[in-house]
C-alpha cells in the first residue's frame, strides 16, 4: 500500500504549488440540509492537511459520497427523505443494534423509548455468549437521559439503562422485555478497558520490557529450497534462527489471499481477502502429501519441470506466474492423495477447520471456484445469479462443483497448518512476542471479501490519502471503504471475524494506516483524490473490539500512525495499549535532526525502514532519488541534483545522531557508495540506535541486514516498477548463520539491556 509521507499537521510547512479543493475548482457550498445530512452521516466538511492549509469540501463532492454511503442527496426531496431515513433508523429501533461497553466504565445500554415510558419499569435479560443468560429490570425513574426529540408527532427519549458490572467480556445478546420483537435485541459487546500487552513489554519486565525481532518481505526471501518466492518453511528458518540469536518477534508482510488467475497483482496490500492466506505460500515439500503421492512425484521428475524450477528459483526477481503454474500444477494430484489415503487424524484435523471456518470459508471456497469456471471476470460482470453469495443459485453451483470447492478448502487448510507451524518454531524457541503479522487497510473490489460482504462496502468510492509532498493531490489507493452505517448495522461481524483470523496465529499484529479506526480519506464517486473527504467510523466501538480480540488472541497490537494524523490520535492509541509505529527517518524536531534514542515514546515500535522506502543503504546512496526522478515521479519544480543535495544533508544529520550515540567514528565518510565495510558498519549503528530508544519493541528489516539497495515498492508507480518481486540476494540460511548478523544480534541485545 502506497502511504502518505509520514508527517503529522503539527509543525508541518506549507508546500508551494499545492493545490487545494478551492483552487482545484472553486467550490459551491453545500445547501444547509445537505450540511446537517452530512453532519449525521459522518462526513467530516472539512479538514487540515499535513502542511497546515484547511480543505472544505464541495457541494458536489458531498452529494456524490453521500450517495456512495446510500443517502442520495441530488434534490431537496431526495435530501430530506435520506435525513429522515437516518433519523428514523436512530430514533424508532428501542435497543441499537450493537452496543460496545468497555470494562471500567459505566455498564449500560442506551434505549429508544417514548418518553411517556421513561418512568415505567423495563425488564431485560441478556444471554451470554456461553448460552447463560441474567435477567433484571430497571427501578422507576432509574434511566438516565441523554437525547430527546419529537418523531411524527412522538415524544421519544434516548436513555442508558444500567446493567450489573459482573457480565464478562465478550459477545453477548441483549433483550428488551422478552425480545421478540423487531428492535427489542441487539448485540452487546464488552471489552477490555485497552489492548492486551504481554508480560515481555510491561516496564516491570527484565530489561524494561524491551524486545527485538527480525522483520522481512515473506515473499523476497530467497533459500535452498522455496520455489522462487518466500513460503512458510522459510519464515519457520527464520523463526528459529531469530529465536536462536535472542530475538523474540519475526515481522511480515501481509499474507492474505490474493488472486490465483492474476498471479502479478502482487501487492498485499490489494487482496482479495483479509480473512483468508494466500496459498502460494505454501511448502509443497512441506505438505504430509508430498513424499507418499506418486503422481507428484512423477511430475517433480519431469526435466521440463525442473528446468522451470531452477529458473524460477535463481531469478533475481519473483516470477508469480511462473510459481503459481509450478504449484499448481502439483496441488490437483496431492488434493487427490488427501482425498483418497490421508490419515484419519489428518481428515480429523481438516474436518475440524472446516467447521470453525463456518459459512464464512464455505463462501470464499466457492469464490475461488466461481471466478475460474466464469473465466476470471471481476464479480460484477458475472451472471446475475451469481454476484450476491446468498443466492440460492450460488449453493447449487457449489453442490454441482463440490470437490473443488473442498479443494479451496483444503489450500486453506495447509496454509493455516503451515503458518502455526513456523509460530510454534518460533514460540518453541524462546521467542516471547511470536509472529507479527499484517492487517492490509482494504481489499480489492473485485475479491472475494466485497462478493461475500457487498452491503458492508461503499463500492463507488474510493479512499487514500490527502495532499502530501508525495502526492500534492492527494492519493487514490483504488480500495472501497467500508460502510461505517452498515457496519453498525452488523453488528461488526465482518470487522470482528478479520481480526480474529488475523491473530489466530500472531502475537503481535499490525494495523496498517491505524487513523481508520477514527476516520477515512474517501474519494467520491466521479471525484479526483484531492475532493477527497474525511468519514468518521465509530472508533470507540472499534477499539473495543481490537481490545476484546486482542485479549483473546494474546496478541499485541501495533497502530501504523504515519502520515496525516489526527489530533490526540496518538494519545487515544497510548491509552489502549496499542503501540506506535516509528520510523528512524521521520523522527525529527522542527528544524529537521533526529530524535535522540531517548526521545522515542515507550509503547512504540522502532524501526529503520518500510516497503515504502529504501533500505538503509538505497537511502544513503539516494537510489530512490535516482529511481523517482527518471520515472517523473518528483515534483517538476525540484531538480534531481537538487534532491541529491537535500540527501546529502540527511546523511550528515544521520551520522551526526550517530555519532552523538558514539557509535560511529568522527572520520567516517559522508560520500557514496561505501565499502561494503562502511555500509555495514552504518547499518548496525542505525540499528543500536534504535535498540537504545526505550520503544516496547524494535525490529530489524532482512533487507537492511542483507544491505539491499533497491526497494520493494515504489509509491506512485504500478507498471513502471516491478514491486512486490525484488528477492533478497542472499538465501536466508546463510545471512541469518552469517557473522555480520550474528554480532548484529549481539549487539541490539546489549543495548536492549538482554
Amino acid at each position: 500500500m502506497t502511504h502518505d509521507e509520514a508527517r503529522t499537521q503539527d509543525g508541518a510547512k506549507p508546500q508551494d504549488g499545492a493545490r487545494t479543493h478551492d483552487e482545484a475548482s472553486p467550490s459551491v457550498k453545500p445547501e444547509p440540509v445537505v450540511v446537517a445530512l452530512a453532519a449525521a452521516a459522518g462526513i467530516e466538511m472539512s479538514y487540515s492537511d499535513i502542511y497546515g492549509k484547511r480543505h472544505t469540501a464541495s457541494a458536489a463532492a458531498v452529494t456524490a459520497l453521500l450517495g456512495a454511503l446510500g443517502l442520495p442527496a441530488a434534490t431537496a426531496d431526495e435530501t430530506m427523505e435520506s435525513l429522515r431515513t437516518l433519523e428514523s433508523e436512530h430514533w424508532t429501533r428501542p435497543v441499537p443494534p450493537v452496543s460496545v461497553v468497555r470494562r471500567g466504565q459505566r455498564m449500560g445500554i442506551v434505549l429508544t423509548l417514548p418518553s411517556a415510558d421513561l418512568t415505567t419499569v423495563q425488564s431485560w435479560r441478556v444471554i451470554l455468549e456461553d448460552g447463560s443468560v441474567r435477567t433484571g429490570e430497571s427501578a422507576s425513574g432509574s434511566l438516565y437521559v441523554t437525547e430527546t426529540t419529537v418523531l411524527d408527532g412522538v415524544p421519544l427519549t434516548r436513555a442508558s439503562l444500567a446493567l450489573p458490572d459482573d457480565i464478562p467480556d465478550g459477545y453477548h445478546t441483549f433483550c428488551l422485555a422478552n425480545g421478540e420483537e423487531e428492535g427489542l435485541r441487539g448485540a452487546l459487546i464488552v471489552a477490555p478497558a485497552a489492548s492486551w500487552l504481554p508480560d515481555a513489554l510491561l516496564p516491570t519486565a527484565p530489561h524494561a520490557g524491551r524486545v527485538w525481532g527480525i522483520n522481512s518481505q515473506l515473499y523476497a526471501v530467497r533459500s535452498r529450497t522455496n520455489w522462487g518466492m518466500g513460503d512458510f518453511a522459510d519464515l519457520a528458518v527464520l523463526a528459529n534462527h531469530t529465536a536462536r540469536l535472542g530475538g523474540d518477534v519475526v515481522g511480515i508482510n501481509p499474507v492474505h489471499a490474493l488472486f490465483p488467475s492474476k498471479p502479478r497483482d502482487a501487492s498485499p496490500y490489494s487482496p482479495s481477502s483479509r480473512i483468508f492466506l494466500n496459498p502460494m505460500y505454501i511448502n509443497i515439500e512441506d505438505m504430509p502429501e508430498y513424499p507418499l503421492c506418486s503422481a507428484a512425484q512423477a511430475i517433480m521428475a519431469d526435466p521440463a519441470v525442473k528446468r522451470r524450477l531452477v529458473k524460477a528459483q535463481q531469478g533475481d526477481w519473483v516470477d508469480y506466474k511462473a510459481v503459481a503454474t509450478l504449484k499448481h500444477d502439483l496441488f490437483d494430484p496431492l488434493f487427490q492423495q488427501f482425498e483418497d489415503h490421508t490419515p484419519l487424524a489428518r481428515r480429523k484435523a481438516f474436518d475440524a477447520f472446516v467447521a470453525e471456518g463456518g459459512e464464512r470459508l464455505h463462501r470464499f471456497a466457492i469464490f475461488q471456484v466461481l471466478e475460474r469456471r466464469l473465466a476470471y471476470k471481476p464479480w460484477r460482470q458475472w451472471p446475475h445469479k451469481y454476484q450476491r453469495c446468498d443466492n440460492p443459485e450460488v449453493e447449487a453451483f457449489a453442490l454441482t462443483h463440490e470437490k473443488a470447492v473442498r479443494f479451496h478448502k483444503w489450500l486453506q487448510f495447509e496454509a493455516d497448518r503451515q503458518l502455526a507451524a513456523a509460530a510454534k518454531a518460533l514460540t518453541d524457541g524462546g521467542g516471547r512476542i511470536g509472529l507479527y503479522l499484517d492487517l492490509a487497510v482494504g481489499v480489492n473490489s473485485d475479491g472475494a471479501d466485497t462478493w461475500m460482504d457487498p452491503d458492508v462496502y461503499a463500492s463507488s468510492a474510493r479512499f487514500g490519502a490527502p495532499p502530501d509532498d508525495l502526492g500534492p493531490l492527494g492519493q487514490d489507493w483504488g480500495l472501497p471503504p467500508l460502510n461505517p452505517h452498515t457496519l453498525r448495522q452488523r453488528a461488526y461481524e465482518p470487522f470482528i471475524a478479520m481480526l480474529r483470523a488475523n491473530m489466530r496465529h500472531a502475537g503481535a499484529l499490525r494495523i496498517d494506516h491505524a487513523m481508520a479506526l477514527q476516520h477515512l480519506f474517501w474519494i467520491p464517486p466521479g471525484h479526483q483524490a484531492v475532493d477527497g473527504i474525511y468519514v468518521t467510523y465509530p472508533m470507540d466501538d472499534l477499539m473495543g473490539i481490537v481490545a476484546l480480540e486482542s485479549h483473546r488472541n494474546h496478541c499485541v497490537v501495533i497502530g501504523e500512525d504515519l502520515g496525516t494524523v489526527p489530533p490526540g490520535f496518538r494519545e487515544r492509541m497510548a491509552a489502549e495499549n496499542i503501540l506506535s509505529y516509528r520510523i528512524l527517518y521521520f523522527e525529527r524536531w522542527e528544524n529537521g535532526l533526529l530524535h535522540r534514542p531517548d526521545v522515542y515514546p515507550p509503547l512504540a515500535l522502532a524501526t529503520a525502514s518500510s516497503h515504502d522506502m529504501a533500505p538503509i543503504a538505497g537511502h544513503w546512496e539516494g537510489w530512490d532519488i535516482a529511481l523517482r526522478h527518471k520515472l517523473s515521479l518528483s515534483r517538476p519544480d525540484i531538480s534531481e541534483d537538487q534532491d541529491l543535495e537535500a540527501r546529502a544533508a540527511d546523511r550528515a544529520i544521520l551520522i551526526g545522531a550517530l555519532q552523538d550515540q558514539d557509535l560511529l567514528p568522527a572520520d567516517f565518510p559522508l560520500t557514496f557508495p561505501l565499502e561494503d565495510s562502511n555500509t555495514r558498519a552504518l547499518v548496525l549503528a542505525c540499528h543500536q540506535f534504535l535498540a537504545r530508544t526505550p520503544s516496547r519493541l524494535m525490529l530489524m528489516n532482512l533487507d537492511d541486514l542483507a544491505c539491499e539497495v533497491s526497494q520493494v515498492n515504489v509509491p506512485g508507480t504500478v507498471d513502471q516498477y516491478p514491486n512486490w518481486s525484488r528477492r533478497l540476494s542472499q538465501d536466508v540460511e546463510s545471512l541469518m548463520t552469517g557473522a555480520y548478523l550474528r554480532a548484529t544480534a549481539e549487539a541490539v541485545s546489549r543495548d536492549r539491556g538482554r
